[in-house]
């Protein structure tokens, strides 16, 4: 066989493996309803993406959200023990999500997009909002504020489309402000109002700064 179809076919299996591992818009809008506190969605969530692992297998995008998942049940738990177990259960995945993560080679404009930003983008971003969201007990929020310093630094995250990274921006504004970080805050925020100052996430942005 010709060697470049041979090398083209094992490109287009690897895509499409890709593509089919990747979870689909209901499944992310059935997280986030979870995340936003409706408990009722917290185990379907969590069940949904476990099939998807247990039917594709693991990605770094997949393991963050399965662990994202597991510490909405033990945030919803009134069992300490059982809390405890389901925060950590879920570190752990999401740890591994990110270590597989910093494995990929695939260039961010060669991955799949979801929810408008690169694979990369999203499972770095979820996990950021997961570990700085946590109780201060699980020792969480300086790594997650970390990836927020770090992946809103970058040239290329800074050129993706507003509409896609204002959610972003305004967590990671109300970690720069829980980790009493107003300067960087403040930055933040005016990198979102020159891009677009009446968009619900800037203004919302706006309304915490003005909390404080």
């Amino acid at each position: 066989m010709n060697p470049l179809i041979t090398t083209l076919s094992a490109a287009l299996l690897t895509f499409s493996l890709s593509v089919a591992a990747t979870p689909g818009v209901e499944l992310i809008q059935l997280y986030n309803q979870a995340a936003q506190g409706d408990e009722d969605k917290v185990d379907q969530a969590y069940d949904q993406f476990s099939e998807l692992i247990r039917n594709e297998g693991e990605t770094p995008l997949t393991l963050v959200y399965l662990g994202a998942s597991e510490t909405l049940k033990g945030r919803d738990t009134w069992l300490p023990w059982k809390a405890m177990g389901y925060v950590e259960s879920g570190l752990s995945r999401i740890d591994r999500g990110l270590s597989l993560l910093n494995e990929q080679s695939l260039p961010l404009a060669q991955q799949p997009r979801i929810q408008g930003l690169p694979e990369n983008y999203l499972a770095r971003a979820t996990a950021a909002v997961t570990y700085t969201q946590l109780p201060g007990m699980f020792n969480q929020f300086d790594k997650g504020y970390d990836l927020y310093l770090v992946l809103l630094e970058e040239p290329q995250f800074q050129q993706q489309p507003f509409a896609a990274v204002s959610w972003i921006y305004h967590y990671a504004i109300a970690a720069a402000l829980k980790a009493d970080d107003d300067y960087q805050a403040r930055l933040w925020l005016k990198r979102m109002q020159q891009q677009a100052p009446q968009h619900p996430d800037t203004l919302a942005a706006h309304a915490l700064l003005a909390k404080g």
